[in-house]
């Protein structure tokens, strides 16, 4: 009886132990111990559509949820953005060369600091230098679609810029904007103006020149773009993946 009294009162103290323990982390606010999952909680990923778009966002997925359905609601934990994926498509008429994808991470209501973007590109920008030693064999062509990934060391980069920005480890939503477009002729879609390649200096992707009127071709046709105003676009650009 003494022996069965002693272990009683020994498993008593370590219930009170345990007790003691958890009331003190979150008196003081201390993280849950490694190992445990965060909590699932509502995620979306929504996109920013221009009134024509040549190339659109038309899927999302990550290593849990094989389909994102853009604008609804999703449960998942705190790591739903690793290995997130962009899928696009190529509506136009006209082989697409380069791109770049918006992530916008906003800010709650209320909260006045500049949201913080980050790119993902397909190819490099078709405006820049770099344009002319792009891989020839890596385009979207007409009617098919391309991958955009987030890797995991970019990854890990977005969440130490948006932590160094006072974002809350939980990020719950993403808006997703299609912000330049490249074409195989040399023009570029930028911010809603078009761009086409400077006839005297054909060979320089740097040299565009705005057109006078937009083209009725419907890879030309011109939308209006979102109001951009207030956003920050840390300077590491993210790694994309091709299809």
């Amino acid at each position: 009886m003494k022996t069965k009294s002693s272990l009683s009162r020994i498993g008593w103290s370590l219930a009170y132990v345990v007790v003691a323990v958890v009331g003190l982390r979150v008196a003081t606010g201390s993280p849950p111990s490694a190992g445990f999952p965060s909590p699932q909680q509502e995620r979306s990923v929504t996109r920013k559509s221009w009134r024509v778009e040549p190339v659109k966002v038309v899927a999302a997925r990550n290593k849990k949820e094989e389909k994102i359905e853009l604008g609804k609601a999703f449960d998942d934990d705190d790591d739903w953005l690793d290995g997130f994926t962009v899928t696009v498509v190529n509506n136009s008429d006209k082989t697409v060369t380069a791109m770049t994808v918006e992530m916008i991470f906003r800010r709650e209501p209320g909260d006045s600091r500049p949201p913080v973007a980050k790119e993902l590109h397909f190819g490099p920008s078709p405006s820049g230098r770099e344009y002319i030693y792009r891989d020839p064999n890596k385009v979207i062509r007409v009617g098919k679609t391309a991958d955009l990934t987030l890797s995991p060391q970019n990854y890990n980069n977005l969440k130490r810029d948006l932590e160094q920005n006072g974002y809350p480890n939980s990020i719950k939503r993403v808006e997703l904007e299609v912000t330049e477009v490249g074409f195989e002729d040399g023009s570029v879609l930028r911010s809603g103006t078009l761009y086409l390649q400077d006839p005297n200096n054909p060979s320089d992707p740097t040299k565009k020149v705005p057109a006078r009127r937009p083209p009725r071709a419907q890879n030309h046709r011109i939308g209006i773009t979102p109001e951009r105003n207030g956003i920050t676009s840390p300077s590491i650009l993210l790694k994309a993946s091709f299809t």
